[in-house]
């Protein structure tokens, strides 16, 4: 009788002090069994609470001064070619170029279904801009996105409205592939969403992608008291630089500071519009490499990629700019099959 007496002591007592801690503001971490006492969970879970604090143990908590209103995804799908737009090699695995499209979304559609898990009532949509696929492929993306329960629209491509602003004319295929961009960033800019992420449909995703991305994205911009750049991928290109960088612990992964990165990347509408010139030179030139522009931009705001790749760019396996070292391929692959 006594012994139950101490043992509904010390619990009332615990009780109490949990109380206390919750309401000014600490966390509380039973290190015997790695559980948040204050909030009910697992060590490894997510314990940040978006838009108000970014937790990291045994770092502490960020309180967050970036608040993220809203997320607008753009992806260009293109199927008619099987070759890569700049090489005329195949990609790893060897499939038709429809494959990787709907691998692709199907991937991006899994990890915004997982964002929805963690983010309760956070707007979120998704924009496919299709350059002429033919009805079948069109019907398969649809059904990608309807099975997956995600809010999306579809359009097509019209080139016409943008060969005029080209400053080559002799190059067919990058005519439509500037097009595809200028589409992209001029829906973007219409738009009302705070936060912009702009994919191409050969990148295949992990399903934490992207709630790493947004939460990574609230952290690294509170802390630069500026907004960002994200990229998905750890492109290999980038470790033949053997340029000094800087490594930042993100939401659950590490991330570098990069000065280059390909076509696929996270901004915000803010910077879009501020820095429109550099992307409408990247638009009407064919530069080389073609984002040339966006390394010159890269000195104005901080650009970070994760440490492992939170995305995998499939190119040609001696590709350089695509693979992302030290992941598994294969595992990607399966991940983001279709039904």
């Amino acid at each position: 009788m006594i012994k139950n007496k101490k043992i509904n002591k010390k619990s009332f007592f615990k009780k109490s002090f949990i109380k206390i801690a919750r309401k000014i503001g600490y966390e509380l971490i039973d290190q015997s069994d790695l559980t948040v006492v204050t909030k009910n969970k697992n060590i490894n879970e997510n314990l940040s609470e978006f838009n108000i604090k970014n937790i990291t143990v045994p770092l502490g908590e960020i309180r967050i001064q970036r608040k993220i209103k809203s997320l607008l995804i753009i992806f260009r799908s293109f199927t008619n070619e099987n070759k890569l737009l700049s090489q005329n090699k195949k990609r790893i695995f060897e499939k038709e170029k429809k494959e990787y499209t709907f691998r692709s979304l199907n991937s991006l559609c899994k990890s915004i279904k997982n964002v929805k898990k963690e983010i309760k009532n956070f707007k979120i949509q998704l924009k496919i801009i299709d350059d002429n696929s033919n009805k079948n492929v069109l019907k398969k993306i649809e059904n990608i996105c309807k099975f997956n329960s995600v809010d999306f629209v579809l359009s097509n491509l019209n080139v016409n409205l943008y060969k005029k602003e080209f400053k080559f004319k002799n190059n067919k295929r990058m005519q439509a592939h500037n097009s595809h961009i200028f589409a992209s960033k001029e829906y973007a800019i219409k738009s009302n969403y705070d936060l912009i992420y702009f994919v191409e449909d050969d990148y295949l995703h992990s399903p934490n992608a992207l709630t790493e991305m947004i939460f990574t994205y609230q952290k690294f911009s509170t802390i630069h008291n500026k907004d960002i750049i994200l990229c998905p991928s750890d492109y290999p290109y980038l470790y033949s630089k053997n340029q000094p960088t800087n490594v930042i612990i993100g939401h659950k992964i590490h991330w570098r500071n990069v000065k280059e990165s390909l076509c696929t990347y996270m901004i915000s509408k803010k910077i879009l519009k501020s820095c429109w010139s550099f992307y409408y030179d990247m638009m009407i030139n064919n530069y080389d490499p073609y984002e040339k522009p966006l390394h010159k931009l890269y000195k104005k705001y901080n650009c970070y990629s994760p440490i492992p790749s939170l995305a995998l760019h499939v190119t040609n396996i001696n590709s350089v700019y695509g693979l992302s070292p030290g992941i598994d391929y294969k595992k990607f692959w399966e991940n983001s099959k279709t039904k």
